[in-house]
Order: structure tokens, then sequence, then C-alpha cells
């Protein structure tokens, strides 16, 4: 079977899935069944007195955009650290939920999901080309440090950190505006990193477009500091108007790129690209395309149909996966609730198969 074929068969798969998640099979025999698609976590699911399926909410800092990372780099214990863009209070003044992130800051979650309630800042603007502001942040263990990417006004800086709470800033941004390619000096917006098998990394990143449309741009580095674009167009577009009834779930926009190397039952490696989407309707979901061979420019192949949201008024987006032994975890962005009173953003996490029992929190 060739490579895209094969590709597309998974995908295919993962769409039907979607359609089956509840019927006899369950979907767990299915070789995409971890990749989605997720159900929103469900009461009794998440400890800390935390409200399902919102494992991060407060009216006040709006914590979002998460970056969630293996505590310690052991997949088989399940804690982790959470890297979230917020807006510090300002005395004074009403909380705006619309106004740019700034600071990012870290919770733990000793299960994986349930974070603490004890926030730490690990970086506030503090460069002129930042703009004030610093948010979606993506975060990847390089040996024995951990790299925070993060989006700024002036493009995607990067700070280190030898244990994940004190960051240094690498002079930056280190990827800007290219004037000479098809982003045509838009500045980029909502990296998404991944460390490869042979040691070097992607980066996936939003390019903005004219009236609120967006594409994904890739790069690659072999230090995680020097970047190269890939390409001559984007990694992935939005889709074309097709002959059915419906739009395209992502026909409008596609965004805030969530990058994961994982491997086939066969032991080859396969990159997910989680991702937020927008139909031309205005109603948003998570997507999901991939491809075969990670270290090239082959085309990503997106599922048929959204891995989170659908039939959701909550519009989700800023994924974040977090792969585990038996189960996938799905971290997003999306408005706090249904009532006039949670229009704000909040952390939802969903899980992939839906069948699956979580262990308790």
């Amino acid at each position: 079977m060739r490579t895209g074929h094969a590709l597309s068969f998974l995908l295919a798969l993962l769409s039907g899935c979607a359609t089956l998640a509840d019927t006899e099979t369950g979907g767990e025999n299915l070789p995409s069944a971890a990749a989605g698609p997720f159900r929103p976590l469900r009461a009794g699911e998440l400890g800390n007195l935390r409200s399902a399926p919102n494992a991060l909410e407060d009216d006040d800092t709006f914590p979002r955009d998460p970056a969630v990372l293996d505590a310690d780099g052991d997949p088989a214990t399940p804690a982790v650290f959470g890297y979230f863009a917020m807006t510090p209070e300002v005395a004074g003044q009403d909380p705006d939920p619309t106004a740019p992130p700034g600071a990012i800051v870290r919770h733990g979650a000793e299960d994986g999901r349930s974070f603490d309630r004890a926030p730490l800042s690990v970086l506030t603007p503090a460069e002129p080309w930042e703009g004030g502001t610093v948010g979606a942040p993506s975060a990847v263990r390089v040996g024995g440090e951990v790299f925070l990417y993060y989006a700024a006004a002036g493009g995607i800086g990067l700070a280190r950190s030898s244990d994940g709470a004190a960051f240094t800033r690498v002079a930056g941004p280190v990827l800007g505006p290219d004037a000479a390619g098809w982003e045509a000096s838009a500045v980029p917006r909502s990296p998404g990193v991944v460390v490869l098998d042979d040691g070097s990394f992607r980066l996936f990143y939003e390019v903005p477009g004219p009236g609120g449309a967006a594409r994904i741009g890739e790069a690659r580095s072999d230090d995680g500091v020097t970047w190269t674009r890939v390409g001559d167009g984007p990694a992935l577009a939005p889709a074309p108007a097709g002959e059915g009834t419906e739009p395209p779930y992502d026909g409008a926009s596609v965004g805030a790129p969530a990058p994961v190397l994982v491997r086939s039952a066969e032991g080859r490696p396969i990159l997910r690209v989680y991702y937020a989407a927008r139909d031309s309707l205005g109603r948003s979901v998570v997507g999901l395309a991939a491809r075969f061979d990670p270290a090239s420019a082959s085309p990503l192949e997106r599922a048929v149909s959204p891995v989170f949201g659908s039939g959701s008024s909550l519009g989700p987006g800023e994924p974040c996966v977090v792969v585990g032994p038996s189960f996938t975890l799905l971290f997003a962005t999306q408005r706090a609730g249904r009532t006039k009173s949670a229009n704000y953003p909040a952390v939802a996490v969903g899980v992939a198969p839906a069948d699956v029992s979580l262990p308790a929190p």
C-alpha cells in the first residue's frame, strides 16, 4: 500500500470511529482510535474541585491556550506541567477576556488533568519586540531543559529552563515575519513544536490572513533556535468547498497547530497535527491532519471529520494533545459555558477512545 493511501485509510478510519464511537466495537481496535474523536470529560473525572470538562477556569484572569508537558519525561507516570496564557489582574479595571494575554503561568496536575490552584508565573513581557504580550505557549523537553515557545506582537519567541519554572529568553524573535514568501509579512503566531526521532525540530505556526482566515506554516531546525521555513506555501490551508450541502469544517480558517509524534502498530512514525478549524458559517472545532515520514515536507492529509467540538456551540480551539499508554487527552480553549455570564475562555479536556474509563483523579 502506498504511503498516501495508507494514511488516507487511517484518517478514514478515524472519521468512521467518529460516527460509531458508541457502537459495540467502541473503536478500541481501530488503529486510529487513540487519535480521536474525543469526548469531553464528565463529572467525577476531574479533581481539585474542578468542574468537568473545564480543568482550568477563572473569570478574572482567563487562563487559556494550553501547553501540557510530561512532568518527568516518563509517559508511564501521569504527572504533568501545564503552561497557559493568562491576563493579569489590574487594580481598578474590570477583567477583559478579549485583552491580549500578559503572562504565561504554570500549573501542575498529578493525575495529568486536574490542575492545581496555585499558578506560577514563568514569563511576562519584557522585550520591546514582544509588544506587551506573551501567550500561546508550546513546551517541549530537550535533553535536561524545557524549551518554551510563545507568541508575541513581533513573532514567536523562545525561553529555556533547566527546571521548567525559571526561564531565560533567547534573543528573539526566533521566527518573525517573512516578507519574501507566501506569508506576505504576516506575524507568525500560535507556535506548536515537536522534536523528531533524529533530534531535529519541526515548528508549525499560524499565519493570519485576510478576513480573519488563517493558514498553517512549517519550519525546521537542528537546534530549536535557528529556524528555516519549509516549502513555498502553507503546510495546511483551509479546505476547498466540496460537492456536499455542508461546508467543510475547516473551509474558512485553520490555525493554532499542535503537532504530536506517534507510532503505528507496526512502529512506523506518524506526525499528527491537531488544529483549530472554522467553517464558513463561523462554527469552530478541532481538526486533525497527519503524515508519514515526519521529517519530510510531504503534504498533511486531513481527517474528513473533526475530532472535538462537533455539535457544540463552545467554539474549541488552541488544542494540545498528550498521548498516554492507554488513552489520549486533548486540552483546548473554549467558552467556559453556554450561558451569557460564561462567555469567557476556559481550558476544557477531552479523552479518546471515547469509551475509556479514566483512573480516579
